[in-house]
């Protein structure tokens, strides 16, 4: 299901917004100079397991959010029973210090795996940002007192939000690709007032979180990747050739970007003239297929997707749109160097490969490698400065999904697939396996690693696994 893409998508962007460095702090996807999930200086735990090398672990709730975590508190989002709420843990021993529930009242529809619990929150330290598709952003202090609220209409997308806020400097930054309306927002952090939205025409649902890089906010989405400076919303620089959905992250790293997508049915498709199915299927002659009328074939298969305003009826905008969005769909990974002004795609990507590309899970820029993961639980290692294969769709031995992006400690890489598997590898041009660690649950969330604690949430579990001393 395309629902989980989303949930693992992390929302920090802190260093990147030219604010304080805390030497002692990490999560996910963190965007600094080292790239993405990146704490060199940590040193998790190799083999854990719910009973092995537990710092502490404590029962959450549903969510599939990826922890926030600054100095000694932890933030996540849960759901329980159609309620929405974000919380906080010390970081020492788990204990919750607070937690506060979301005015979201009905909750947006998700599918397959989803969870209305789906973005990470992101904090500059002092304010601690929270994003549900279902209600819309909430701002609070990191004692859990609400400091603004932002109402924003549900996205239309039967999949539910996937996307997390990012920062950049005094801008809150919210992603909203949808099958209809699909715009950025900037909003003041500190008085939660929207400064600009910049519409996204062509973009469909997606679910990638932004990244910054300098002045610039990068926004992979349907088909493209647009660059928009961020204090102003204006378009900068765009390159093309990617999918007709867009789920992982881009990284930047070096003065480069490197972004990869995944979607299936890519390249030209075999859509029906619209004519033609009106003429054999529309049997009350409106000019329009509903959902029975629709015959097999591309407008059953993706009728849902194709019906962008969700009123169960398919136009011919409607279906011709989608029929030249997939006609267009390229799977690539592409590393892209910064700058220029309007289409780049033939002046600015340094490289591009097609093997071994991640559906959910955001690329790992570590030590001069990308690292990409497969679904299937397949790793490919590129050099980041060519993108020639160190190694291709290597086997971790571990069967299923994997929506949880990879991260990196101390010349190891930590790959947690949904079916609740954690392998760890050795950094480096060889594929080495260093353990395989069963959780026994399910994993969707990316993990983090502050010092040398490795923080991972499981379906009904939050674990700090360590060796050390705190």
């Amino acid at each position: 299901m395309r629902s989980i893409w989303l949930y693992l998508i992390i929302a920090m962007a802190v260093r990147a917004a030219g604010e304080a460095e805390n030497p002692n702090l990490w999560w996910p996807q963190f965007r600094g100079p080292s790239g993405n999930g990146v704490a060199d200086h940590s040193d998790a735990p190799i083999h854990f397991a719910p009973e092995t090398n537990v710092a502490w672990k404590i029962n959450t709730p549903p969510g599939h959010s990826s922890p926030c975590i600054w100095t000694g508190r932890i933030f996540l989002t849960g759901c329980v029973q159609n309620q929405l709420f974000v919380f906080c843990l010390d970081r020492g021993t788990g204990q919750e210090l607070w937690r506060q529930t979301a005015p979201a009242t009905p909750l947006e529809p998700v599918s397959g795996l989803g969870n209305p619990a789906a973005s990470t929150p992101a904090t500059d330290g002092h304010l601690l940002f929270v994003y549900f598709g279902s209600f819309g952003l909430l701002a609070y202090d990191l004692d859990g007192r609400e400091a603004w609220r932002l109402p924003l209409t549900t996205p239309i997308t039967q999949h539910g939000a996937g996307t997390s806020p990012v920062l950049a400097g005094d801008l809150l930054l919210i992603n909203r690709d949808q099958d209809l309306d699909s715009h950025l927002l900037a909003i003041g952090k500190l008085s939660g007032k929207i400064l600009w939205r910049a519409e996204r025409p062509g973009f469909r649902r997606g679910f990638s979180t932004p990244a910054i890089a300098g002045n610039l906010v990068i926004v992979p989405g349907t088909l493209r990747l647009v660059a928009y400076d961020w204090a102003t919303g204006k378009e900068q620089w765009s390159v093309s050739g990617f999918p007709n959905e867009m789920c992982s992250s881009p990284v930047v790293a070096r003065g480069v970007v490197y972004v990869a997508g995944w979607s299936t049915g890519p390249g030209p498709a075999k859509f029906p003239a619209f004519q033609n199915l009106l003429d054999s299927s529309d049997q009350d002659k409106d000019g329009r297929l509903s959902r029975t009328e629709a015959p097999p074939g591309p407008s059953q298969q993706h009728f849902i997707y194709m019906d962008a305003n969700k009123d169960g009826f398919l136009t011919r905008e409607e279906y011709e749109s989608i029929a030249r969005i997939f006609a267009a769909s390229k799977n690539a990974v592409m590393a892209i160097r910064l700058g220029g002004h309007g289409d780049v795609s033939s002046s600015h990507v340094l490289w591009k490969q097609s093997k071994g590309l991640p559906y959910v899970p955001t690329p790992l820029f570590y030590q001069d490698r990308l690292y990409l993961v497969k679904n299937g639980g397949m790793v490919t290692c590129l050099n980041a400065t060519n993108g020639a294969p160190f190694y291709l769709e290597e086997r971790l031995g571990v069967t299923g999904d994997n929506y949880a992006s990879p991260v990196a400690a101390a010349g190891k890489i930590y790959i947690a697939s949904q079916n609740g598997s954690v392998a760890v590898l050795a950094a480096g041009d060889s594929f080495n396996i260093l353990a395989r660690n069963s959780m026994g649950e399910k994993v969707m969330a990316t993990p983090a690693i502050v010092e040398n604690r490795l923080y991972l949430r499981t379906a009904s579990h939050f674990y700090a696994f360590g060796t050390g001393s705190k």
